[in-house]
């Protein structure tokens, strides 16, 4: 199945979260949240057009929550996080384009970086 794909990063204290989706033309999506090369939640299925995440976060002064949220727009799919309710900022934003089966990913070295 031919994909294409987004992934943002975010650089949290000493973590490094990706989060990764990708979709066919056919109606097929897929998501997936990889924090320090460890992948801690995943989704796939067909014509989804939202998907949010939550995991338990440790911040100073306790524990927190990372949300992530994407919804699908016209051409794209939008991305935010928070972390306990600030708003984060991608440090670098990714895309790729690749065939494979349901639930694959491209290489590390197959995302292109997105100039700003």
């Amino acid at each position: 199945m031919k994909m294409q794909g987004q992934r943002w990063v975010y650089r949290l204290g000493n973590s490094v979260v990706c989060i990764d989706n990708g979709f066919s033309w056919l109606g097929w999506t897929q998501e997936r949240m990889v924090v320090n090369d460890e992948t801690v939640q995943q989704s796939d299925g067909w014509f989804r057009y939202r998907q949010d995440f939550f995991e338990p976060w440790i911040i100073p002064g306790g524990e927190g929550v990372l949300r992530v949220k994407l919804v699908a727009a016209l051409l794209t799919v939008n991305c935010s996080a928070s972390l306990d309710d600030r708003e984060l900022q991608p440090s670098e934003t990714r895309r790729a384009d690749w065939s494979g089966a349901q639930g694959t990913w491209p290489a590390d070295d197959g995302w292109t970086l997105i100039e700003a």
